[in-house]
């Protein structure tokens, strides 16, 4: 006997999937009053058999759905529709979730849900203390940074692990309601919306900061909840792209510095006073994982390499261009370019150091063994420890900025001066938030203008010390972590 056709309906990120049918696709969700289905799934009848008895039976379901369910789609005479609108808080039903609904169109379903959940809960009755949530453990990005300086503006912050976020959010929000959850790269926040629409509804500010290509972190997302989420990015060329596909409220924040990490009453590494040193790595954890199943080719890398000789750096603003590539959301199609905008990058470094002189010193992983045979190559140091005395110590210090932020800036461009050390680094627009003087002899815009720029400021001691002094003023006044806590305060204001 051939089985049935199974009704098939585009989700919310438009990919084509099928409805499952079956009892077990059916969730009590429990509550008291009259029955009220979410979704009915592709059999309405098979949803009545749940309740024999019952005379009425109340649903609701996903618009984007409805319109799309196939002619002779049927429901038996005991259901009444109900929209949206009309079924308030849902806390005056029993309620049976139709839970594929729940995965084809997050963010119809996960507002609703969150709602009676934290309505249930009486999370929202609670009193609300000046904390700060962070997502995150002992590796995370910028956790440190971030606890320190909402410290120092009065509020008590908490860790929370990203994984007990997503999971146990309801337990966490009942012994403790913060007024913020700000997180890194959508840290602790599930791709389907669930965490989000949660904090929302209790009441609950929450911000995301990207810190790193906005499009590759978004790219394992299937819903489109992100849209409605207040974000920050490093990189300002990302506002308008996020804004073309839905983003409604995005800012720019660059990264910044912590004096109390770096500063200039650090004693400066041993022997590096003569030399031009780079840290950082030849390529970042997991990187294979990430960009599985995408290819940087012979003809790519003849494309990159040819860009750079004619004083373009081939970032990702230029790879979208020449892939053609303008939607860079919902799908995964974005990461195909970022890889090649990424392997550039890598191009873009190595030329950079092989141009850097006879006296470099590179801390990083091995990958650098087979770039840089003759350079002086150390271990990877500890971004807490060693590092500020590496750069208080460092004759220069050279950045090379990831062209996968094709305006971005590193922590470099911050923390080096703030040791009272030099940066060399490469030009991007990013650098705008700084004064144009301080950065004359500050930066170079294609790697053979390395050995000239470091020869100038070799032999002009008083020049870079002066330069190195302003520097140290600027960041430490206008750019340090304290200093980003305002700009995220007035932005959730």
């Amino acid at each position: 006997m051939q089985r049935p056709e199974r009704i098939r309906i585009k989700n919310e990120s438009a990919q084509l999937q099928s409805l499952p049918e079956g009892e077990r696709y059916f969730q009590d969700l429990g509550g008291e009053g009259e029955i009220l289905f979410l979704g009915l799934g592709p059999n309405p009848a098979l949803a009545a058999e749940l309740f024999p008895q019952a005379k009425i039976l109340y649903y609701m379901e996903c618009t984007e759905l409805s319109t799309q369910l196939p002619e002779g789609y049927t429901t038996p005479a005991q259901f009444k529709q109900i929209s949206a609108d009309e079924a308030g808080d849902l806390s005056g039903f029993r309620i049976i979730l139709y839970t594929p609904g729940k995965r084809l169109f997050p963010s119809f379903w996960e507002p609703r849900l969150s709602k009676l959940s934290v309505a249930r809960a009486g999370i929202r009755r609670k009193k609300r203390s000046k904390t700060v949530w962070i997502p995150g453990d002992e590796n995370s990005l910028l956790l440190p940074e971030l606890c320190r300086a909402f410290k120092a503006e009065g509020f008590s912050y908490r860790v929370i692990e990203p994984d007990a976020m997503r999971k146990d959010l309801l337990n966490l929000l009942s012994s403790d309601l913060p007024e913020l959850v700000l997180s890194v790269n959508f840290n602790g926040l599930d791709n389907a919306g669930e965490t989000f629409f949660m904090l929302r509804e209790a009441g609950v500010k929450i911000i995301v900061w990207m810190v790193d290509n906005p499009f590759h972190i978004i790219s394992g997302i299937k819903s489109n909840y992100w849209q409605e989420v207040p974000l920050l990015v490093t990189d300002h060329w990302f506002i308008p792209a996020l804004e073309k596909h839905g983003a409604k409220k995005v800012r720019h924040l660059p990264l910044a510095t912590d004096p109390a990490i770096f500063n200039a009453k650090l004693s400066p590494y041993p022997q590096l006073g003569e030399r031009t040193v780079f840290v950082g790595r030849s390529s970042f954890p997991a990187k294979d994982n990430f960009f599985s199943g995408c290819s940087f080719n012979i003809e790519d890398e003849k494309a990159a390499l040819q860009a750079i000789e004619n004083n373009i750096k081939p970032n990702f603003e230029w790879w979208a261009a020449k892939d053609g590539l303008d939607k860079f959301w919902p799908g995964r199609e974005v990461r195909a370019t970022g890889f090649r905008a990424e392997q550039s990058g890598l191009i873009w470094r190595i030329l950079s150091l092989q141009n850097a002189g006879n006296k470099l010193t590179v801390f990083g992983d091995e990958g650098w063994t087979q770039y840089l045979p003759d350079a002086d190559l150390r271990p990877p140091v500890d971004y807490f420890t060693a590092l500020p005395s590496i750069y208080a110590g460092a004759g220069i210090s050279l950045n090379m900025t990831s062209p996968l932020l094709p305006c971005g800036l590193t922590q470099r461009n911050f923390d080096v001066w703030t040791t009272g050390g030099f940066l060399l680094s490469d030009y991007t627009p990013g650098l705008s938030i700084f004064p144009e003087d301080l950065l004359q002899y500050c930066t170079f815009k294609t790697p053979e203008q390395i050995p000239e720029k470091t020869d100038f400021i070799k032999s002009h001691p008083q020049l870079k010390k002066e330069l190195s002094k302003n520097w140290q003023e600027l960041t430490t006044a206008k750019h340090t972590y304290k200093n980003r806590i305002h700009n995220i305060l007035n932005f959730i204001d």
